[in-house]
């Protein structure tokens, strides 16, 4: 334990991932968010979001990751919500309840089925929250600006427009409250209604906040010569061997997702958190996601 306390005390400009080669770096997380869209079965989902978890708070901090957490939490109710809304035809029901005209049935499968969509969207999130600390828009640039410029500047924009949706999330959370206009308060209609109308101003807000950038850009002549490094970028053997475990890794849960483990095609054959075959994806992607904190470790021990 005092070991893994003072790895989280280096700065993480001085971690082991955040110095790795910037295009293994992105093959990493190219890995990774493929993986988060792979495998739809609950124990596996879980697996996945409790690894990202744990990375999370020792790159991000506690503070940072909770923040998020709450943020994503918002959207993961809200798929589980529309999810057993739109799916009342798959049994066994759990619960029932008629009124005049509509009825409610609350589908065990279709619960199921919108824990783990959630649990999917959280998980592609995280990722992006922690490719945007270990990847900076420098790294980003340096590695597709030899492809094209335009390129460059699009993936730069976008990875960073998860990052300013959560910061001005929180904003405007703090906003409403002077406004004494509480998101956590109401019946449950009422706070859909209003988080969902915060969503609308954020994705506007957003968008607009990234032409006006792509805009600036294009009248700076960005992209008109090619761009010079100020930093240059070398291949360590730790870099190759971290890229051959993590590839070979994801070999192997591609071969595992190609057998049709992990993975299940009709929503009404969500009738269980554990299917048989789970157990194989399950230790490989939590393996493949807690690989950054592995190689924490050695690169730690051998360079004390």
């Amino acid at each position: 334990m005092k070991e893994v306390s003072a790895m989280r005390q280096i700065p993480i400009k001085m971690t082991f991932f955040f110095q790795l080669h910037p295009i293994i770096a992105t093959i990493f997380f190219g890995e990774l968010i493929v993986l988060t869209m792979l495998f739809n079965h609950v124990a596996v989902a879980l697996t996945g979001i409790v690894s990202l978890m744990i990375i999370n708070v020792f790159y991000l901090g506690r503070h940072a990751a909770w923040q998020q957490l709450k943020f994503n939490g918002v959207l993961f109710f809200m798929i589980v919500f529309f999810n057993v809304l739109l799916n009342q035809k798959f049994s066994p029901f759990l619960w029932k309840v008629s009124t005049g005209f509509f009825t409610f049935k609350l589908s065990y499968p279709a619960l199921l089925y919108g824990i783990t969509m959630g649990i999917m969207l959280t998980e592609m999130l995280m990722t992006f929250a922690l490719l945007n600390t270990i990847l900076t828009a420098n790294k980003l640039i340096y590695v597709f600006a030899p492809i094209t410029p335009k390129l460059a500047l699009l993936v730069t924009i976008s990875f960073n427009l998860v990052r300013d949706l959560i910061k001005r999330f929180g904003q405007l959370l703090l906003l409403q409250k002077t406004r004494n206009l509480d998101t956590t308060t109401g019946s449950l209609p009422t706070r859909l209604k209003k988080i969902l109308s915060l969503f609308q101003i954020l994705l506007e807000d957003s968008l607009s906040s990234a032409m006006e950038t792509a805009n600036l850009m294009d009248a700076r002549g960005f992209g008109a010569a090619k761009r010079t490094h100020y930093r240059s970028y070398r291949f360590n053997p730790t870099d190759w061997f971290f890229l051959m475990v993590t590839t070979a890794a994801f070999a192997l849960l591609l071969f595992v997702r190609i057998n049709a483990m992990g993975w299940t095609n009709s929503v009404a054959d969500f009738n269980t958190i554990l299917f048989t075959g789970d157990l194989y994806p399950m230790v490989l992607l939590g393996s493949f996601t807690l690989m950054p904190l592995i190689a924490e470790g050695v690169y730690h021990l051998w360079t004390n």
